[in-house]
């Protein structure tokens, strides 16, 4: 359920995110209300982002850590988008890799992004028989392509290296 908020913010709470300064400085809407609608996000993801802009504080688990990092980057609230880009990246694993890889892909989270690439690379020979991995397939096979690039490049960097060293050997 979505609900429609109106959120009072302070110059140092909306100086935390430059769309919010934007909002209220300039000839907007909100500028002369002092209001900030937000209408797409649940209540207590809401909560939690409020709580964070007067607290600089979040408590998370991983699915309030992805959904606060969307709003945190539409915000522009960078210090709470690496916060929980942070938190995710801790909870990486071969089960999880495949969804964090194509929402840090969507989210543009650089360090998500290498974490999830690890954990698929290291589970490559099973990857084709997960249910995550078909549905990334017919969703978005750019990215398919992508974590297979990027599997072959390691494997040839890992030869190169391994040659390297037998070479230096002898």
């Amino acid at each position: 359920m979505y609900l429609f908020v109106e959120l009072f913010f302070s110059s140092e709470q909306a100086s935390r995110s430059p769309v919010f300064r934007a909002m209220l400085d300039n000839e907007m809407e909100e500028s002369r209300s002092g209001i900030i609608k937000i209408y797409d996000v649940s209540y207590d993801v809401l909560r939690a982002f409020v709580h964070y802009m007067y607290t600089a504080e979040a408590l998370l688990d991983e699915q309030m850590a992805c959904d606060l990092l969307v709003l945190a980057e539409k915000y522009e609230v960078k210090h709470l988008k690496a916060y929980c880009e942070k938190f995710i990246t801790s909870k990486v694993n071969n089960d999880n890799a495949i969804v964090h890889y194509a929402f840090a892909h969507r989210h543009s989270a650089k360090q998500l992004l290498e974490a999830s690439m690890s954990a698929l690379v290291e589970s490559m020979p099973t990857l084709a028989e997960r249910d995550e991995y078909k549905e990334l397939v017919d969703k978005d096979p750019r990215i398919v392509v992508e974590i297979y690039e990027t599997y072959m490049s390691r494997q040839v960097n890992t030869a190169a290296e391994k040659e390297s060293d037998c070479s230096c050997r002898n």
